[in-house]
């Protein structure tokens, strides 16, 4: 290689344009499995001139190995004197040089601008001048190789819908450059190409042994999916399951899946090919079999510890492995959202497969509360499919696959040959739970027959099982005693309570022998923890009945967010809450039967050094012995623990016994950080929704001497998915699904969601009755 005036290696002549590379390229040669796309010679003069030929890749790896910036830095490190080399250590480099800053620029300011053609440019001139670019750049590119993956489905799992907004990606693979931001550059680049450089793109980097992250490997596994490229996809995703720096996620198994299910599809393309309309129900069941096996498989990979927590190690080498494990640190096993719900039931639907219809049905009514439109669509199509050929038990996909196991029953049979009736837009009673049922959706003689049978349906409350609430007890319980010690990876609090404090510290900077709850990492104050928390267990006990709990903090703060609020809670507050529900209930309760109910609160409110003056009275009644305070209990959590484990503790504790009422907590938190949000999201929305009492003020009463206070309970029955028998008739039975509402938002994990435009104010579901013999219903 000649050099420069300066010295400098003078960049490496284009070669001619090379075919195709069949395999990974090393500094010593070709390596690898995975290979790049093969490209017709049509789609390959298409593609602009970076070339991927393997003694000019092999340069760059060799290059890029000696750990500098660029070839000017090489020879300025070949220079230095080698007698200083082995004496000194290595310093750690602080400058990156102004090529490195600039490649890295302007391949971001490609990714805004959706620019991949500028992209690429960058990247060939980077590897001809043998600038050393850093890891996030490669994984930008593949990235913007990807692009934006077409969210067709429409369904919302949680997430903030704006109509409004458009993505400038989804533009782009719709075609519509109208809608795209002005300046912005539109990429014309195939499909075929994008993932020929990123197939180029991950080889290099597996020849300089950096470990791509999860986001790659989504992008790779999402353009191979798109391109109807399976093989390449499932590789892929086998080398992301053995990176330990790649945190499975479900969005890296949700497009292939989706695509198994056909969703990618255009034109009956069947894995790239045409496939005749006779040999597609047998291709469709076969890539049936393997959404439901990426679906078991994405079960078992996911789950137990964390990346960086302590046992992490252990646990990739198969220990505890059938141990069930809780706390901070410990990820949930990924479940299916409402997007691959509907893929798989749209394809479910196309075989005619019951029992798959089944199993998604009974599954999605326990982790989706309210579907969405197009949802509810799928689901609509099945039954009106009204099929008169059924399969077979052992044709259907399940034969084939082991699902993940469920705990919840079955919502039961959903053969769609025994016909249906579609009632749209019934409504409820609030109140009662009952159902009015809107203008059948059917044929005159299946209309006769449904006239012929009055039936009344009425929603029930579904509670959690047995197992769910002892799981969740449990959770929180280790949570308390296990999560911030031994896996203790984040530092902040949950609810957005800030940092947290040392175990065992009010964080005040007293002598640590002075008060046994002070001080950093002392085992005595470890144990002071465990004591703590087994004597408030000890108190939930031995205490008498209750039925309600008061997350005090939730509501002192209330409203407080002002500029000029104290620094202290509103009592007051808190005292008119209290107040109305003991007041409300000795007024509609005989004595025998009023209960108890439990404040808690954190000690530090208690302080004399905050509490104002006036507050002084309100405090000593909650602690006396005059009606109606004679039915209420304060308990004060201790300072370095979180009040919410306290109060969500003594809210569960009752749960799944018989002959005890159940417990309602009084609170506005959503607890969206709450590690049952991460845990157990799916018993935690359905608790949520059975036990959950948000509250609000109104305006001053002048008899009552306080504001009006409102509280909103749960209904009496649950707003979900589920199958409802007739009144009276044991043997009719109906499928309820409930519509979007305005107002759902509190209904979402994360509290963000908005409904679809067009969705109702009211209540409004859909009533799906099955149809029985015709003969007995006409006698």
């Amino acid at each position: 290689m000649s050099n420069n005036n300066d010295g400098s290696p003078k960049p490496a002549p284009a070669p001619p344009a090379p075919p195709p590379a069949t395999a990974a390229v090393t500094a010593d040669g070709p390596a690898g499995e995975i290979q790049p796309t093969e490209m017709s010679a049509k789609s390959a003069t298409k593609i602009d001139s970076l070339d991927y030929d393997p003694d000019f890749m092999a340069q760059y790896i060799r290059f890029y190995k000696t750990g500098h910036d660029s070839p000017r830095e090489a020879i300025k490190g070949c220079d230095a004197d080698p007698g200083d080399s082995p004496s000194k250590k290595r310093q750690k480099k602080k400058h990156i040089t102004p090529i490195v800053l600039e490649m890295r620029r302007t391949i971001q300011l490609c990714c805004r601008d959706n620019n991949l053609p500028l992209a690429l440019q960058t990247f060939r001139d980077a590897l001809r001048n043998l600038v050393r670019l850093e890891a996030q750049v490669f994984y930008q590119l593949l990235n913007l190789c990807e692009g934006t993956f077409a969210e067709r489905t429409g369904v919302h799992v949680g997430t903030p819908k704006n109509p409004k907004k458009n993505n400038p990606s989804d533009d782009i693979e719709r075609g519509d450059k109208n809608k795209h931001p002005p300046g912005r550059t539109i990429s014309t680049i195939s499909l075929e190409q994008r993932l020929h450089h990123a197939s180029h793109i991950h080889l290099l980097l597996s020849s300089l042994n950096i470990p791509l992250i999860e986001q790659a490997y989504t992008a790779l596994i999402r353009l191979s999916s798109r391109a109807g490229d399976f093989d390449r996809a499932e590789k892929f995703l086998d080398e992301a399951e053995q990176t330990q720096q790649c945190k499975v996620k479900l969005r890296m198994y949700s497009s292939l899946l989706r695509a198994y299910c056909g969703e990618l599809d255009a034109c009956n393309e069947v894995g790239g090919e045409y496939v005749s309309s006779e040999l597609r129900p047998a291709q469709t069941q076969k890539r049936l079999i393997k959404a439901l096996n990426l679906w078991k498989r994405m079960h078992d990979n996911s789950g137990g510890v964390s990346t960086g927590h302590p046992n992490y190690s252990n646990s990739k080498a198969g220990e505890n492995r059938n141990e069930t494990l809780f706390g901070e640190g410990i990820s949930p096993k990924i479940t299916l959202t409402e997007c691959e719900y509907s893929a798989i039931m749209a394809c479910a639907t196309e075989l005619n497969d019951a029992p798959v219809m089944e199993r998604l049905l009974s599954d999605m009514a326990d982790s989706v509360l309210v579907p969405g439109l197009n949802t509810i669509e799928v689901i609509l199509k099945w039954f009106r499919s009204n099929s008169s050929i059924t399969r077979e038990e052992n044709a259907s996909a399940l034969k084939y696959v082991t699902l993940p196991p469920r705990e919840d029953p079955s919502l039961g049979s959903v053969t769609n040959g025994q016909g249906w009736v579609i009632y749209p837009n019934s409504t409820v009673d609030v109140r009662t739970g009952e159902l009015s049922l809107g203008q059948p959706e059917c044929t005159s003689e299946e209309k006769a027959c449904s006239d012929k049978v009055k039936c009344r349906y009425r929603l029930k409350p579904v509670e959690l099982t047995d197992a769910a609430w002892t799981a969740m007890k449990d959770m929180n319980r280790s949570i308390v005693l296990e999560g911030q010690v031994e896996g203790n990876i984040s530092q902040y609090q949950g609810g957005g309570k800030g940092k947290k404090r040392a175990r065992g510290s009010n964080g005040s900077n007293g002598d640590s022998q002075s008060n046994p709850r002070h001080g950093k990492n002392n085992t005595k104050n470890s144990q002071w923890r465990i004591n703590a928390w087994r004597q408030f267990e000890n108190f939930i006990q031995e205490h008498p009945p209750y039925n309600v709990v008061i997350d005090g903090a939730n509501i002192g703060y209330f409203e407080q967010n002002f500029a000029d609020a104290p620094k202290h809670i509103d009592y007051k507050q808190i005292d008119w809450i209290i107040r109305h529900l003991l007041e409300q209930q000795s007024s509609s309760c005989p004595h025998d039967q009023q209960q108890h109910i439990i404040l808690f609160l954190h000690e530090r409110h208690f302080s004399q050094k905050l509490i104002p003056d006036w507050a002084n009275r309100i405090i000593q009644s909650w602690d006396g012995y005059e009606s109606p305070y004679n039915r209420l209990t304060v308990y004060r959590t201790p300072v370095g623990m979180n009040d919410d484990w306290f109060w969500m503790h003594a809210a569960l504790i009752n749960g799944g016994k018989e002959g005890v009422p159940p417990v309602l907590a009084i609170t506005n938190d959503e607890m969206r950080d709450h590690h049952f949000q991460m845990l157990a999201q799916e018993s935690f929305l359905r608790w949520k929704e059975r036990h959950q009492v948000h509250f609000g003020f109104g305006p001053w009463n002048k008899d009552l001497k306080r504001r009006d206070v409102f509280l909103q309970y749960p209904n009496s029955y649950s707003r979900r998915i589920q199958r409802v028998k007739c009144d009276g008739d044991d043997e009719g039975d109906a499928f309820v699904i409930p519509l979007p509402k305005k107002g759902d938002e509190r209904r979402f994990a994360d509290g963000l969601h908005v409904a679809e435009e067009g969705v109702p104010d009211e209540e409004m579901y859909i009533v799906i009755q099955r149809v029985r013999c015709r003969a007995k219903m006409l006698e």
